[in-house]
This record gives structure tokens, sequence and C-alpha cells, in this order.
């Protein structure tokens, strides 16, 4: 493997070689969890999880990580005929534990629908933020919300869907 990758290094920029590198890992964990959890991943789970952790490695090797301390923001609601899924995670790297929850609310800021549940940490902090914003998608359809907006606080994720939204349904 290593005589792949240095091979491919002399032909591809360091970027692609990056890339590989997490999707690489990206496989090595969705088989490790079949074999030994015996759970099977979504490939555009594993995919986007390998996606994740290169633009945190490359954000927090640039130093623009752009985080505000102590900047409060106040909740606004979605337009009218749209609906708001705010979703949020919690973890506890030591335990290896963490919380998942989202709520959804209408253009009146009613509640709809909520959802919170315990998770474990199998990956990084972006793995379990991509986590419940996937809950709070189902969280929306489960409610019969056709069209809502998400609300997260992890740049990561937010980042990698609008990239990709057009392939995700």
């Amino acid at each position: 493997m290593l005589s792949v990758l240095q091979e491919l290094a002399m032909k591809r920029g360091k970027k692609d070689i990056e890339q590989i590198i997490a999707v690489c890992w990206a496989i090595w964990h969705s088989r490790n969890c079949f074999v030994f959890e015996g759970k099977m991943k979504d490939p555009l789970f594993s995919a986007t999880r390998a996606e994740a952790v290169v633009e945190s490695y490359r954000r927090i090797k640039s130093g623009k990580n752009n985080v505000l301390a102590g900047q409060q923001q106040v909740w606004k609601p979605p337009p009218p005929g749209l609906f708001k899924v705010n979703v949020d995670a919690t973890t506890n790297l030591s335990k290896q534990r963490g919380g998942i929850g989202a709520v959804v609310r209408d253009s009146r800021g009613d509640y709809v629908a909520a959802v919170a549940q315990r998770t474990t940490l199998k990956g990084n902090v972006a793995d379990i933020e991509a986590e419940v914003v996937l809950l709070g998608i189902q969280v929306a359809r489960k409610a019969n919300c056709a069209h809502f907006v998400i609300e997260s606080d992890s740049k990561e994720v937010v980042e990698i869907v609008l990239k990709r939204k057009s392939n995700l349904f």
C-alpha cells in the first residue's frame, strides 16, 4: 500500500493524497464496524466522513478555525411555509459517548417534533455532528415536514452538505 501511495504522491498533488488516505481510513473504519459490531455503514456517510476529516485537518493546519468566542446567536424562525430543524451534539471524548438532539419548529416558532438520544463516539466530533444532521432530517420527514431548513453549529458539516446538496437526495 505504501508503494502505491508513494507512486500517487509523485503523480498527484498533496490534496489528492490527503483525500485518498482519508477515504482509505473511512473504508477501514466501516469494515471494522461491520466485522466487530455487525453494523453496515452507508457508503455516502463514509465518504462524507472522509471529507470532513480532511476539511478539519486543513482548517486546523491553516489556523483558520473561525470560532467567535462568546458570541451569542438568537434563534430566528424560518420563512413562512418552511420548517426549521435545529440540531446539536455534545461529546464526552474521554468516555467516547455523546448526546444528539433535534427540534423541529414551524414559521411561527411553534414546536412540531423533537428527539434526543445518547450515542457512542466512533470517530471524531464531525462524525457525531453529521449523525445529528441525519437524525434531524429523519425527524422532519417523520413529522411530514416536506420543506425544511437545517441549522447546525458545525461549520464542517454545513460546508460539506452545501457542497454535496445535489447528491444527498
